[in-house]
């Protein structure tokens, strides 16, 4: 397969739980027994709650201009259990309304910019929430990272990667305009090893990278 080369824009921000509220339901109904609904086969036995997601979608995050960011010390189980009201939904109708308004947050944070949608990550495995996002974007591609040839499982790492080479070479990994710091700033810190190895420092020469190859050996 070719290598995949893109331009890497400096815009980014969490449009809201992603599958962090599916995961904690699946592993509470289930009792631990799953920790993800594998393939969807949960919600796709379910039916939106109406209200229920509406009480979900009243969460200000959404409301909130870019550049956010947000994570599980916001949508966290008891979180969730806060917003299910006096007769909890069963199983199969919880996740589906947590379907929806995972594929709802991300539809509203691209659907009036967006001509394609390129997904990643665990939820590219569940069929219904892709079925549901694409639901929320008609006339808009919708589809995985794997079809341009980069993993979405690996996703995080192949970040981390290149997060790790703005370090080394002194390099701002993270932008104001993309995330809302205050300044751009050089991410974590290098220990030198047995050899002596330090980061060189090149920061004017090396600037910063335009485009990432990501290769692939037979």
């Amino acid at each position: 397969m070719p290598p995949l080369v893109e331009p890497l824009e400096a815009h980014t921000f969490d449009t809201g739980p992603a599958c962090a509220l599916l995961d904690a339901a699946t592993r509470h109904v289930t009792n631990g027994r799953l920790t993800f609904d594998a393939d969807g086969a949960l919600a796709a036995r379910g039916q939106v709650i109406p209200d229920l997601l509406a009480r979900l979608l009243d969460e200000p995050y959404y409301a909130r201009p870019a550049p956010k960011s947000t994570g599980k010390e916001l949508f966290h189980l008891d979180y969730l259990l806060a917003r299910l009201g006096p007769t909890p939904p069963t199983p199969e109708d919880l996740l589906a309304t947590l379907v929806a308004l995972t594929a709802r947050t991300v539809a509203d944070a691209v659907r009036h910019t967006a001509t394609e949608v390129v997904a990643s990550g665990g939820g590219t495995r569940n069929p219904v929430l892709l079925a549901a996002l694409r639901a929320e974007l008609p006339g808009v591609t919708v589809r995985t990272s794997d079809e341009l040839g980069v993993p979405s499982q690996a996703k995080e790492a192949l970040a981390f990667a290149v997060l790790g080479w703005h370090t080394w070479h002194g390099l701002p990994g993270v932008l104001p305009g993309a995330t809302g710091a205050r300044r751009p700033s050089v991410l974590g810190s290098v220990t030198p090893g047995a050899d002596g190895r330090y980061p060189p420092g090149r920061a004017a020469a090396v600037g910063q990278p335009r485009q990432l190859e990501i290769s692939h050996s037979a």
